[in-house]
């Protein structure tokens, strides 16, 4: 066993350090910033004026205990340099379907799939609020509803997140809600009978920071819509009726102490999972560090209203400074991929968090995938500006890659990715011998 320049006799780390970070007194606040190597995700670690210097810093080995007390710094400064993208070509058919609706639709500025058909449905928002059923396959358009869009005249954006108007659609094709994320209002519509069951208010607490909070499930075997109806609580509703399935109230507590049951928590991007035993909420708390959630539906409908916030199932998978809202996606009911490697905003890097669902653990990590993410439960797909990536989830190798197309949904009965530009629907289909 060697002894290494920091002085201590024990193997060498992985992990290298320029000459000022070696043996730096335990009292003293260091910053640092991770130098990738090329070889997958390992780095080196340099001091803030190495990372400022023009030349490359020379680089020493120490022990392992002394890399680890440097990485649990307050103060990493970013990643350098580029990672290690592994890569397993495999044959892929990049042909994209292009489909036009009559002008007669108008602006489309929305779509999200329909996924119960075995075949190519979709809903379309329009501009002027019309919702439709694209059958792009049949050639045919069908106006089902029109739905004035839910108006924010007071609304202030927030960052770079602008209030927009989103489209989300139960998996049987019946119900859709209209809501403006990062705003506080939506409303759900019965499409089977054009009118307008709930009238959606999230809030306005710092609304402007998130997208709106809701996502269409399965329970049982009726369609029910998850909601935020405060800042920091998400209800339970029956979208045919707007009855509310978790009523629940706080206890009366004295003046300045939190209720049982409180949660301190600002409820963000909702997903459910593909067979709907799961939610994802993708929040945030002060001062603010994005903190996603996760927890069972089944709990929370069949036994604790209060899952939501302090259930047996919640688990919390990591917490990001300054960071939420960035991509994720189910690969499966257990399985879920979350975007972006580090812990702080200015210090993240393109890649994929993978997370167990029932356990809250973290089962893998690889680099690559950034933008939109997608999963069909045996490839993840990640919509990057120049294009569609394909990767292989379980081991972190890209396997092709769909250039120029840039799907913004999923549609799980068809396996096809879709994205609506300049009024024509482009889809791909997922290769299902892979």
């Amino acid at each position: 066993m060697l002894t290494q320049a920091c002085g201590h006799p024990a193997h060498a780390a992985t992990s290298r350090v320029c000459p000022h970070l070696v043996a730096v007194p335990e009292n003293r606040d260091v910053a640092y910033a991770r130098l990738l190597t090329g070889r997958g995700m390992e780095f080196d670690l340099i001091c803030r004026d190495c990372d400022e210097a023009e030349r490359p810093a020379a680089l020493v080995e120490v022990c392992e205990g002394c890399v680890d007390r440097l990485i649990d710094a307050e103060e990493m400064l970013g990643w350098r340099g580029q990672p290690e993208i592994l890569e397993r070509p495999e044959p892929l058919d990049v042909t994209v379907s292009r489909w036009t609706p009559p002008p007669s639709l108008g602006e489309v500025i929305d779509l999200a799939p329909v996924h119960d058909a075995g075949r190519s449905r979709w809903l379309a928002l329009c501009a002027d609020g019309k919702i439709a059923e694209l059958d792009p396959d049949a050639g045919r358009v069908t106006v089902l509803a029109t739905v004035e869009p839910p108006a924010e005249p007071d609304h202030k954006p927030w960052s770079d997140h602008p209030l927009r108007h989103r489209l989300h659609a139960s998996a049987c094709g019946r119900f859709a809600a209209v809501v403006n994320d990062y705003g506080r209002y939506g409303k759900v519509v019965d499409l089977a009978r054009g009118v307008v069951t709930l009238h959606l208010d999230g809030g306005d607490y710092y609304a402007s920071t998130v997208p709106f909070s809701l996502a269409f499930a399965v329970a049982g075997d009726r369609p029910v819509v998850v909601h935020r109806t405060r800042w920091n609580r998400l209800d339970v509703s029956d979208p045919a009726t707007g009855e509310p399935l978790t009523a629940r109230e706080h206890d009366e507590t004295p003046e300045n102490e939190r209720p049982p049951h409180h949660l301190d928590y600002f409820h963000g991007r909702l997903l459910c999972s593909p067979a709907g035993r799961t939610l994802a909420d993708d929040g945030w708390i002060w001062s603010p560090v994005g903190t996603l959630a996760v927890w069972s539906l089944g709990a929370w409908l069949d036994g604790n209203v209060w899952e939501s916030e302090d259930g047996p199932s919640r688990h919390v998978l990591c917490h990001r400074d300054y960071y939420w809202d960035g991509p994720m996606c189910f690969v499966d009911d257990d399985l879920l991929a979350v975007g972006g490697i580090g812990d702080d905003e200015d210090a993240m890097l393109d890649g994929v968090r993978l997370f167990d669902t029932a356990s809250g653990a973290e089962v893998t990590t690889f680099t690559g995938p950034a933008d939109a993410f997608f999963s069909d439960g045996r490839r993840l797909y990640s919509a990057h500006s120049d294009g569609l990536h394909v990767w292989d989830p379980f081991t972190g190798h890209r396997t092709g890659t769909v250039p120029g197309f840039v799907p913004t949904c999923l549609h799980r009965g068809t396996g096809e990715l879709a994205a609506i530009t300049d009024n024509t629907l482009h889809r791909w289909r997922v290769d299902r011998s892979v």
